[in-house]
């Protein structure tokens, strides 16, 4: 069953919600029956916080709404939001005794706290005259946001729901994003009970509509689909709606396109463009799963490791970890260099980061963005040591690495015992965790050189931890060595390519990750004629040649010509002839039924990475990670 389907360009960042509003607006929107502690009313807001764990912006300029549900009460989280900074409160009157009024804090009272929320988006929807589409449904929302987005993007500067904000808290954290450069807005709404649509109707006061399939999800507090559906319409009260009778996304997209005045020769060109084109799809279901199974064979108690770096492996960083940390699989994510981690904590991610490859001239972003770089030199560990003290800081997590054989970075085990009386010498960082790098645990020709170097690495792990006060964690598996070395599992373990489905110990993983395209064209080339540059492709006989939208820019490997690579069309194998080009290859698909639009996979389900990387001699790693960031990524859940 597919339940999302986003485009990596069309993610939207939980937490990029800045809109900026003066305090004495909030006021007036909000109506408070009480004001406590400073107000200085020209204070500028510009983000709105209602999960205490997600908040990754400027606390001086956020606004936490404590939101009171049936199982917790947001007021409990007040004095730790204040320790991280965060001095503007709305509270219940009901929640006064949860918290403490501390120096600097406004506290705004009031009766109910997400009726205050929801009328302060109201206030800021009455600020501006955009046009508004608004989309509600049982599914489908989403994708067909996304994909007006993509079609309406070259016309207007649009802001739109982050992910799928549709909910009595959603949908007013996506109307605050509205602000002066919008010049269209595309906003979700969700109800799952009689009543809610009321509320906010006047939150999005759309100018044009849009229904999509209303099923029976999320039905259950209805009598019917025709209770549910009535619900669904009074967000339309004031406006007019498009509902295509088809239930069809790419026909509601296009039934939008033509309510705002577009011809159908400009629709029929940018639908096409957005569905036939090469794509990364990625099963974020398959990828927890796999993820679970390897922690299946780890014990409760230790930690695990997601690796995240080159662009999570080429499936898009930021998608990634946040489904590992929405589902809660991860203690740690890693990443190669401080960028990637800054972008991570942009977007809302709030999982310790380590950075493998800490740069001198990164260190002030890494402190800045709480990010826990590895020291792998002495020189490595003055740098941060200094960078620490210049910004006043104490027992910054710092993790140390150690050489065991993979000769590449870390400290040696005579190095220790000096490794340990500077960092006895200092209070500016604080020893997280000490871990190494196996270098054979996938072939079993190296077990025993792997088994050498957790010996050496637990001797060196032991002499540090016995040498500092505070407990460290200690690490040195991967995928590989979750898998096959598990008894040396230690306290966490560290996994990357195994997310992905590569298993080493032929244990049955999700696919994740599956590269398609389409058939943008057939033709029949005779006998005796060539196929590409450089005529490497002599045809014996009269063939049926597909050209493809995808070439070696794009990550598709140029070995992969004449005849060595195939593809999947119609469920049969390929053959790929000539050579691949820039942006084009060419494929034999005489033996099929193919036609031109036909989708083709070149890896997945029916083609699995690991043959293709078989096939060129290489890793999968290799091949996820070439993937060109201009192939879209698409997200699915099934």
């Amino acid at each position: 069953m597919l339940a999302i389907c986003v485009y990596a360009s069309f993610v939207v960042p939980l937490q990029q919600n800045c809109a900026n509003m003066l305090l004495n607006q909030v006021i007036h929107a909000i109506q408070p029956i009480q004001i406590l502690g400073n107000v200085e009313q020209s204070l500028s807001i510009d983000y709105l916080l209602t999960d205490s764990r997600q908040l990754n912006t400027i606390p001086q300029s956020t606004l936490f709404f404590a939101i009171k549900t049936d199982k917790n009460d947001g007021a409990n989280y007040i004095d730790y939001l204040y320790n991280k900074g965060v001095m503007l409160y709305v509270v219940s009157k009901n929640s006064q005794n949860l918290f403490s009024l501390q120096k600097g804090m406004c506290v705004l009272l009031v009766e109910n706290v997400l009726h205050a929320l929801q009328d302060l988006a109201s206030y800021k929807r009455s600020l501006y005259t955009c046009p508004v589409i608004a989309i509600t449904g049982s599914n489908g929302k989403t994708i067909v946001k996304e994909w007006l987005y993509q079609l309406l993007k070259e016309d207007y500067h649009i802001t739109r729901s982050p992910k799928s904000y549709n909910s009595q808290i959603g949908v007013p954290l996506s109307v605050w994003q509205i602000n002066e450069q919008t010049e269209l807005a595309i906003i979700e709404a969700g109800v799952s009970q009689p009543g809610e649509m009321e509320r906010l109707e006047p939150i999005i006061r759309p100018t044009l509509g849009v229904v999509t399939y209303i099923g029976t999800e999320h039905g259950e507090n209805f009598a019917s689909i025709d209770d549910k559906r009535a619900e669904k319409l009074k967000l339309f009260a004031h406006c007019p709606f498009v509902e295509d009778a088809s239930h069809q996304n790419v026909r509601t997209c296009a039934a939008v396109l033509r309510a705002l005045g577009y011809d159908e020769d400009t629709i029929n060109e940018r639908i096409l463009h957005q569905t036939h084109e090469t794509v990364l799809q990625i099963n974020l279901k398959g990828l927890i799963d796999n993820v679970k199974s390897f922690k299946d064979l780890l014990k409760p108690t230790t930690k695990l490791t997601c690796m995240v770096k080159a662009f999570a492996y080429g499936a898009g960083s930021v998608e990634i970890s946040k489904a590992l940390q929405q589902f809660q699989v991860a203690d740690y994510l890693a990443v190669a260099v401080a960028d990637e981690g800054c972008e991570l904590r942009k977007s809302g991610i709030t999982l310790p980061i380590i950075i493998m490859a800490p740069e001198l001239a990164a260190l002030d972003l890494i402190i800045e963005n709480n990010l826990e770089p590895n020291i792998y030199s002495f020189q490595s560990l003055e740098n941060i040591i200094a960078a620490v003290e210049a910004k006043g800081l104490e027992s910054y997590p710092i993790h140390i690495k150690i050489d065991s054989g993979m000769h590449r970075l870390g400290f040696y085990m005579e190095e220790i015992p000096m490794l340990i009386q500077r960092l006895n010498n200092t209070s500016a960082v604080q020893v997280k965790s000490v871990f190494s790098h196996l270098a054979g645990s996938d072939e079993e020709q190296w077990d025993a050189f792997t088994i050498q170097q957790v010996k050496y690495f637990e001797t060196c792990a032991r002499t540090l931890q016995e040498g500092l006060p505070n407990k460290i964690i200690k690490h040195i598996c991967n995928s590989a060595g979750i898998e096959r070395f598990a008894q040396y599992q230690f306290d966490m373990c560290r996994i990357g390519i195994g997310m992905y489905g590569i298993s080493f110990a032929q244990r049955i993983l999700k696919n994740v990750c599956t590269l398609r395209t389409t058939i943008i064209s057939i033709k029949t080339v005779l006998a005796g004629e060539t196929i590409g540059y450089g005529r490497h492709t002599l045809l014996q006989k009269d063939r049926k040649i597909a050209v493809i939208p995808i070439g070696y820019a794009d990550g598709f490997d140029r070995r992969l010509s004449n005849y060595a690579g195939q593809v999947i069309v119609r469920g049969k194998r390929c053959p790929i002839v000539g050579n691949i080009c820039m942006d084009q290859a060419m494929v034999d698909v005489t033996d099929t039924d193919a036609q031109v639009g036909d989708a083709v996979e070149i890896f997945g389900d029916k083609l699995p990475l690991e043959e293709l990387s078989n096939r060129l001699q290489t890793i999968p790693y290799e091949i996820l990670t070439s993937i060109s960031r201009r192939v879209q990524r698409v997200y699915v859940y099934e």
